[in-house]
């Protein structure tokens, strides 16, 4: 049913290890994939103790199927378990006004039951990198790599924002450019901000209705980043302490040389509980906004608000972080990339104004699915007073670094 890499052979199969996050079955008999990923979606809510809306929409085919989850129109597409690329089938894509808003991509070994969900692409996305290749075909290949943040992130979207906010345009011979394509199924401010403050309404389910952080924050894990000199030689072991930071929140990597934070808002918050002499934040090789300690008793410290102006969809920029007793020019680097649809965090915070069990509740789910986002409400302005945020902050701010 679902066509293998052909350069996949037998032992590669029986070794591939089975990701942390995939949904393994109860034997049971299934009569096709779409009931596959139907069972494996309802057991993820399950477990995570969520309510939502989840139903087929129309007719499905053996290569894909839409779901509707709390009113998104979710195109679900297969692939095998050590697959590295899938196929999307783009026959739904032209019906206007009713085609796909997000695609999910499923690995799936269909023997042993396994199911794991390797990320989503919104329409805009999709839209993008399609037109981006010129495709005319009735199906579209792309690499799994293009699908982001698993199922968390499919759960974020339709648990925060409103369906209205993604387009249904999908792909029509009516749109000549790439630029009146964009525009007609462009993420609108109006809709990602009517999106936030529904965030404010939403229950999050049983596991988390009690007014209480639930997060341990014993289990955060800080991110270290290296700090390479540019005087000694690549094959010299480097001298440097690394550097600890907390926010933006990094993803384990194998490379030490520029960690990657992926961010879904606006105005992520800077915070190492390392001291600083200096942080720069440039924009292709340029230095957009730097700030340094005034003296050796005045370093940086503390978190940082995002300084300059709010991050656009698809911008990328790179923080340099110079902790206490680093010669000047030496850095630790951290590309920032922005999503291609971005959460505004003022419209975030507006919507939970001051109450206090809105601001827990949104708290504890973001440190589920997006810690920075977490952090950033955390250390807001706007947090109301409240004996338990006051105290989670403090817990929080309080962490130690890496330099002594």
């Amino acid at each position: 049913m679902i066509e293998e890499n052909k350069n996949i052979n037998e032992d590669r199969i029986d070794a591939y290890p089975i990701p942390q996050e995939a949904v393994i079955l109860d034997d049971k008999k299934v009569l096709d994939l779409s009931q596959v990923v139907m069972l494996a979606i309802k057991q993820i809510i399950k477990d995570r103790g969520i309510s939502l809306k989840i139903k087929k929409k129309g007719k499905n085919t053996a290569e894909d199927c839409v779901f509707e989850i709390n009113n998104f129109s979710i195109q679900v597409v297969y692939t095998g378990i050590t697959s590295d690329h899938i196929i999307v089938p783009l026959k739904r894509w032209y019906k206007l006004n009713d085609s796909p808003q997000i695609i999910l991509a499923a690995s799936i070994d269909e023997e042993n039951n396994i199911i794991f969900f390797n990320g989503i692409i919104t329409a805009k996305e999709f839209i993008n990198i399609f037109l981006e290749r010129n495709a005319k075909n009735q199906t579209f290949e792309i690499s799994l790599n293009q699908f982001k943040g698993g199922i968390n992130r499919l759960l974020s979207f339709v648990e925060i924002l409103d369906s209205k906010a993604l387009s249904k345009s999908g792909l029509t011979s009516k749109l000549n450019s790439h630029d009146s394509l964009l525009k007609k199924i462009g993420f609108s401010r109006r809709n990602i901000s009517i999106g936030a403050l529904v965030l404010g309404s939403i229950i999050f389910g049983p596991a988390i209705l009690k007014p209480r952080i639930s997060y341990n924050l014993a289990s955060i894990k800080l991110s270290e980043v290296e700090i390479l000199s540019n005087t000694r030689g690549n094959d010299v072991d480097n001298i440097y302490p690394k550097l600890c930071i907390l926010s933006p929140y990094l993803s384990p990597s194998k490379s030490n040389k520029i960690q990657v934070s992926n961010i879904f808002f606006d105005k992520p918050i800077i915070y190492t509980p390392d001291p600083l002499n200096e942080i720069i934040i440039s924009k292709n090789g340029k230095v957009i906004w730097s700030k340094k300690g005034l003296s050796i008793n005045e370093r940086i410290l503390g978190p940082i608000n995002w300084p300059i102006d709010p991050l656009k969809p698809n911008e990328e920029y790179m923080l340099s972080l110079r902790p206490k007793g680093i010669p000047s020019g030496e850095f630790g680097n951290i590309l920032i990339s922005a999503s291609p649809e971005l959460i505004r965090l003022d419209d975030l915070v507006d919507s939970l104004g001051e109450n206090k069990n809105k601001w827990i509740k949104t708290i504890n789910k973001m440190f589920k699915e997006d810690k920075n986002l977490a952090f950033a409400l955390l250390l807001s302005n706007k947090l109301p007073e409240s004996n338990i945020l006051n105290e989670y902050k403090n817990k929080f701010i309080s962490i130690e670094g890496c330099v002594k």
